[in-house]
């Protein structure tokens, strides 16, 4: 194993992911939430997610967004998200929530928060979509509370 700058064993293997998956990543890189999508979310849906992991304590841009682009099988994400090490997950569409699901080999249902390799996961069958209505709106931010909450609220 490489050794980092400062000796580090995680930064490497952060380092390395960025630098194997970097087409397929954005956002922060250090990702407590890590929300994965079958194509890229919109800049008003990424908007939104932060604003939801800032008001459960996670932060102002603590996301970082993976986008399957039908170019990952379930291996690749599988290196991609341990690599990453999030605290948590969103799906945020039905591809993303059955990519997960093949990953971690458990079921993902979209509209339900589950868990995955021990981390929790929500999945949404279009999160972007909600974002046109307002009552989903409130959906969406009802399944996204059952995320760990972090600070003071």
């Amino acid at each position: 194993m490489k050794n980092s700058v400062k000796g580090n064993m995680y930064e490497v293997a952060l380092d390395e992911t960025w630098e194997l998956f970097g087409p397929y990543l954005d956002g922060a890189r250090s990702a407590l939430v890590c929300a994965v999508s079958g194509h890229p979310l919109s800049a008003r849906g990424r908007a939104a997610l932060e604003s939801s992991a800032e008001a459960l304590g996670y932060g102002r841009g603590s996301c970082t967004y993976a986008s399957l682009n039908d170019g990952l099988d379930p291996s690749a994400l599988f290196l991609l998200l341990e690599g990453l090490d999030p605290l948590c997950l969103v799906a945020t569409d039905e591809a993303a929530a059955r990519a997960i699901g093949q990953t971690y080999r458990c079921r993902i249902e979209p509209m339900k928060a589950s868990r995955a390799f021990g981390r929790t996961v929500v999945a949404f069958r279009d999160f972007d979509a909600m974002l046109d209505d307002a009552q989903d709106k409130q959906v969406a931010w009802a399944l996204l509370k059952k995320l760990p909450h972090f600070g003071e609220r």
